[in-house]
């Protein structure tokens, strides 16, 4: 038997689902809100109410002020570490609320 190469299921749910699906939607999702709690760690992430992600903006709720302004002010970095973690280029704006 010859020992092929081996390849992550998540790669492999990439390949075979459609990103247009609402399938791929929800993958997408879930792979920004994992990108999100990275960039902006976990104190952060406890602040934030909930996210949508819709046409390459990506909102979030944020509970605080206090947060919200923290955020708004280190947008960029956030965008691009989100962005790296993708791998592409899939969030072109960040709005906090």
């Amino acid at each position: 038997m010859i020992r092929q190469q081996s390849v992550l299921i998540g790669d492999l749910l990439e390949e075979c689902i459609p990103a247009t699906s609402a399938l791929g939607k929800g993958l997408l999702s879930a792979k920004i809100r994992t990108a999100y709690r990275q960039a902006v760690g976990s104190q952060a992430d406890a602040a934030t109410m909930s996210l949508s992600f819709k046409d390459g903006t990506l909102r979030c709720r944020i509970s605080s002020s206090v947060y919200r302004m923290h955020l708004t002010a280190g947008k960029d970095g956030i965008l691009k570490a989100i962005n790296d973690n993708l791998g592409r280029e899939t969030v072109k704006t960040i709005i906090f609320t």
